[in-house]
């Protein structure tokens, strides 16, 4: 038997990783969904801890609980401020940036406290402390289901200003979908965890060995490009 067949029959024979993940509009006909950084992510972890992997794709709103109820192990890309719940954490190592995305139509702001009272496009559900913060009671969301529609309703002028990660603007810009002449400002720079359920039988110190692994091996490196 290869080593590559010994390793496969070994995880076969464990449970498998349930690696949770988001899918925005699961109940419509077309589902968004998840990236190919995440799938590739449980994949990885689930070779370093021996098992197979298991994608439980559940709308934002039931990611957390499926960690509390004990329905998966883990979901990454997340801090606690931003999504509170009985869980504990990894250590952090997915970096993210948060900006604003101003319209070419109207001034651009030079920092965050210019945006109070002004509509800014959010996402359902999703928490963004630095704004909340800052802005205080002239914090104005204008929520849509997923990033994807918030962008689309930006770009039909419903509101001037788009909070979104750095990457996802950057690959709109890439396909040619921002207009010219827009604006962007950081609001903060950050790097995520991942959340792990009290009821896995994977503790978070076994999580942050399978993490150091793929770092030292270069391979994180590789998968974050995918975002």
């Amino acid at each position: 038997m290869t080593a590559l067949a010994t390793l496969t029959t070994q995880a076969a024979d464990k449970p498998p990783l349930r690696y949770v993940e988001k899918v925005d509009n699961l109940l419509t006909a077309a589902p968004q969904p998840p990236t190919t950084f995440q799938d590739t992510l449980g994949a990885a972890l689930a070779r370093q801890l021996g098992r197979p992997v298991q994608y439980v794709r559940l709308p934002r709103n039931r990611i957390m609980g499926a960690l509390e109820n004990g329905d998966g192990d883990i979901l990454c890309s997340y801090l606690p401020e931003w999504l509170p719940g009985d869980v504990e954490w990894t250590r952090a190592f997915i970096p993210i940036s948060e900006v604003v995305v101003t319209s070419p139509r109207v001034p651009a702001p030079a920092t965050v406290a210019d945006l109070r009272g002004k509509r800014l496009g959010t996402v359902l559900g999703f928490h963004y402390p630095e704004l909340e913060k800052i802005l205080g009671q002239d914090y104005i969301r204008d929520d849509a289901p997923s990033s994807n529609l918030s962008m689309r309703k930006w770009l039909a002028g419903r509101f001037d200003y788009l909070v979104l990660p750095r990457n996802l603007i950057d690959k709109q810009i890439a396909n040619g979908k921002v207009p010219p002449g827009y604006h962007i400002l950081t609001v903060y720079e950050v790097k995520t965890k991942c959340a792990v359920s009290r009821t896995s039988d994977i503790g978070v110190a076994t999580f942050n060995s399978a993490i150091e692994a793929l770092e030292k091996s270069g391979e994180l490196p590789k998968m974050l490009k995918l975002r």
